[in-house]
C-alpha cells in the first residue's frame, strides 16, 4: 500500500507467524487476533516472556570479561581508602552511569575520597588531556570511566605513567588497540561472552557495581535501577528478545521502582513532579521526549554537572532548586533552537533553496550554537523529509551535525568525503564532522552531489505494520495488553496496526505552533479519538481521506481518560 502523506513510502504486513501459535496466544489470553499475531511473531514460542521480562532475565555480571580483575582492583582501593575519580560521559547514559557508580561506591569509602567529573562538549567525548592533568595534580589513585574510555589510549597511558590505574567501563565498539587500563569491561570486546552485547553504558556500570557488592557479601543496591532504566532508554539501546531482553527487564524494574516511589533518585522524582509526570504511568516516551532532553539541556548549556547533582542529591530543597536551574537551561535551549531554525529557514529563503528538489539541506552560519545544531538538523529533516546538515563555522574549523531520513546513509556519505574532513563519525541516521573552513564550499558541493545521486537511484522505502485490526477491537483491554509489552524502543518498537476504510472528522490543529493534528477516526460506526504529531500540514489529506487506511499506534489520552490512537500514516486502501 502506498503512503498518501510521504512520497516513496510503501507499507506491507510483517511476515505472518504460524497460525497454530496465533491460536495458542489468543486462546490463552482471550485477546484479539491482532494482538495474537503481534505476540506470536515477536515472541515465537517464548511469547509469554514478552509480557513479563523480570529478574530471571538478568544475566550474571561475572560473564563480562575483565570484571574479576576490576573488582579485585576496586577491593584494593576500598581496603586502602584510596582516592577514586569517576569520569562519566556528558550524555544521559554517562550521567546516570556516573550517578550509579557514585551512589554505589560512596558507602564503601572514607568520606570525600570519591570525586566525579562528567564530560564537556568543549572537550568532546571521553577523557581529555585536561582531565588527565587534573587527576595527576589532585593526587588520585584510581580512575573509573563510565560510558567512555575505550578509545582513550594516550590518556590512559599518561595516567599509567603517573602511577594511576584506570578501570574502563564502556559499551562502545573498541578500537584495534585497547588502552593500557588495569581492567576493561565492555560487552563489545571481541572475546567477551556476555549474552547482552548491547548493554547501555549505565548498564555496564551497574553490572560492575552489582558484581562488586556480591563479592563483598553486601545486598545489591537494586534501588539504583531507576537510574539504569533512565540511561538505558535515553541511549536507545535495543530492547529486543534474546540477549537484549535484559535491557527490557532493567527498564521494567526501573518503572516498577519509580511507580512505587522506591527509586534511588530523589532528584528524578522532583523533576518528574515539576514536569507533571505521573510516576505510576511513566513510559519510555516520557523519558525519551520529556525527561532526557531536560537533563541534556545542562550539557548543551555547558554545565552538565547540574544534571548529575540533581540525580544524586538527597536533599529535597536542593533537588527543587536544581530542577529549576535545569528547566531554565531547557527554556534557554528552546529559545536558541527556535532562533537557529528561523535563521536556517531565512538562509534557505535568501538562497532560493528547495530542499525537496535538492534532496538535502546543507546550511552553515558563523558561530551557530554547537550545542543545538543537531536539534536544528533533526527538526529540519523531520519537517522537509530530507537529510539535513547544519554547520557551525568557527574561526578556522567548522563543526557539522547531520540528521538523515530512511533510505539515506548519512555516515556513508561522509565516509566518501573523508579526504576533506578533519574527522567524522556516527551512523546512518545521525552523524557529525569537523572540517577546515576553506574546504566548506567543496564539502557542500559534494554533499549536494551525493544527495542527487542517491535520489536518482532511490527505491521505495518499505515499511511494515504488525497486524490489521478492526475499530471495535480498540478498547481499554486492548490498550492494556499492548502496554504490557512495554517498554518500547529499538528492537522492541511500539506496535503499528492498520485500520481500513476510515472516516475522519472533528479535525483541528493543536500545539504551540499548530503543528499537530487531532480529530476522530471512524470505521463501521465505531469512533476513536486520534492525534497526529507534527502532521498539521497534512490536514487537507485527512479531510480528503475518506476510505483511506490508517497506520497507527495505540495510545491513551490521560486528560480524557480514554483510549486514543496515534496516527503514523495514511495509506491508499
Amino acid at each position: 500500500m502506498n503512503s498518501i502523506l510521504f512520497p516513496r513510502r510503501e507499507w506491507e504486513p510483517a511476515p505472518a507467524p504460524d497460525e497454530g501459535l496465533i491460536g495458542e496466544v489468543v486462546s490463552s489470553l482471550g485477546c484479539s487476533p491482532g494482538l495474537g499475531i503481534l505476540l506470536a511473531r515477536r515472541g515465537g514460542k517464548r511469547w509469554r516472556g514478552l509480557l513479563d521480562p523480570g529478574f530471571p532475565q538478568f544475566h550474571s555480571p561475572f560473564g563480562l570479561s575483565g570484571i574479576t580483575t576490576a573488582i579485585s582492583r576496586m577491593r584494593e582501593a576500598i581496603a586502602r581508602g584510596e582516592r577514586v575519580f569517576i569520569h562519566g560521559d556528558f550524555d544521559v547514559d554517562g550521567l546516570t552511569g556516573a550517578a550509579v557508580l557514585y551512589r554505589g561506591l560512596v558507602p564503601l569509602f572514607p568520606k570525600e575520597t570519591i570525586k566525579v567529573e562528567v564530560g564537556d562538549r568543549r572537550h568532546g567525548h571521553g577523557l581529555s588531556p585536561e582531565f588527565v592533568l587534573r587527576v595527576i595534580d589532585e593526587g588520585f589513585d584510581l580512575v573509573v570511566t563510565v560510558d567512555c574510555g575505550i578509545s582513550n589510549v594516550d590518556e590512559v597511558a599518561a595516567l599509567r605513567e603517573a602511577g594511576i590505574d584506570t578501570i574502563i567501563t564502556d559499551h562502545h565498539v573498541p578500537p584495534a588497540q585497547l588502552p593500557p587500563a588495569v581492567a576493561v569491561i565492555d560487552p563489545q570486546l571481541p572475546d567477551d561472552s556476555y549474552p547482552n552485547r548491547n548493554l547501555a553504558g549505565v548498564g555496564v556500570a551497574y553490572k560492575f557495581l552489582s558484581a562488586l557488592y556480591q563479592q563483598l557479601k553486601k545486598p545489591i543496591p537494586y534501588q539504583l535501577l531507576d537510574l539504569v532504566g533512565l540511561g538505558t532508554i535515553a541511549d536507545l539501546v535495543p530492547l529486543s528478545d534474546d540477549g537484549e531482553v535484559e535491557n527490557r527487564a532493567l527498564v521494567r524494574e526501573a518503572f516498577n521502582l519509580i511507580a512505587r516511589g522506591e527509586g534511588s533518585s530523589l532528584g528524578l522524582r522532583v523533576l518528574m513532579e515539576r514536569l507533571s509526570l505521573n510516576p505510576k504511568k511513566l513510559t519510555a516516551s516520557d523519558i525519551g521526549y520529556i525527561i532526557a532532553p531536560k537533563l541534556n539541556a545542562a550539557n548543551r548549556a555547558g554545565d552538565p554537572k547540574v544534571a548529575f547533582l540533581l540525580l544524586t542529591t538527597r536533599v529535597k530543597e536542593r533537588a527543587e532548586y536544581l530542577s529549576e536551574v535545569l528547566l531554565d537551561y531547557n527554556r534557554d535551549r528552546e529559545v536558541a533552537q527556535t532562533d537557529l531554525i528561523a535563521q536556517a529557514q531565512e538562509e534557505m529563503a535568501k538562497a532560493g533553496v528547495d530542499p525537496r528538489q535538492d534532496g538535502i539541506i546543507v546550511l552553515s552560519g558563523k558561530y551557530w550554537n554547537k550545542g543545538i545544531i543537531g536539534l536544528a538538523a533533526s527538526n529540519l529533516a523531520d519537517r522537509y523529509r530530507v537529510p539535513a546538515v547544519i554547520i557551525s563555522e568557527g574561526d578556522r574549523i567548522s563543526r557539522g551535525s547531520c540528521r538523515s531520513v530512511a533510505g539515506f546513509d548519512m555516515v556513508a556519505c561522509l565516509r566518501e568525503n573523508s579526504d576533506i574532513l578533519v574527522r567524522y563519525g556516527g551512523h546512518k541516521m545521525a552523524a557529525g564532522f569537523t572540517v577546515k573552513n576553506e574546504l566548506l564550499p567543496l564539502l557542500t558541493e559534494r554533499l549536494l552531489a551525493c544527495a542527487a545521486r542517491e535520489r536518482g537511484k532511490a527505491a521505495p522505502i518499505k515499511e511494515q505494520y504488525d497486524a490489521e485490526i478492526r475499530a471495535d477491537e480498540i478498547d481499554m483491554r486492548f490498550y492494556t495488553n499492548i502496554r504490557s509489552l512495554s517498554p518500547f524502543g529499538p528492537g522492541n518498537p511500539a506496535p503499528l496496526f492498520l485500520l481500513r476504510d476510515c472516516r475522519f472528522s472533528d479535525l483541528s490543529l493543536v500545539g504551540g505552533q499548530r503543528q499537530h493534528l487531532k480529530g476522530t477516526v471512524s470505521q463501521d460506526g465505531r469512533s476513536i479519538p486520534f492525534i497526529a504529531f507534527r502532521m498539521g500540514r497534512h490536514i487537507d489529506k485527512f479531510e480528503q481521506g475518506s476510505g483511506a487506511g490508517l497506520i497507527f499506534r495505540p495510545g491513551f489520552d490521560d486528560w480524557r481518560g480514554t483510549v486514543q490512537v496515534e496516527a503514523v500514516d495514511l495509506v491508499e486502501d
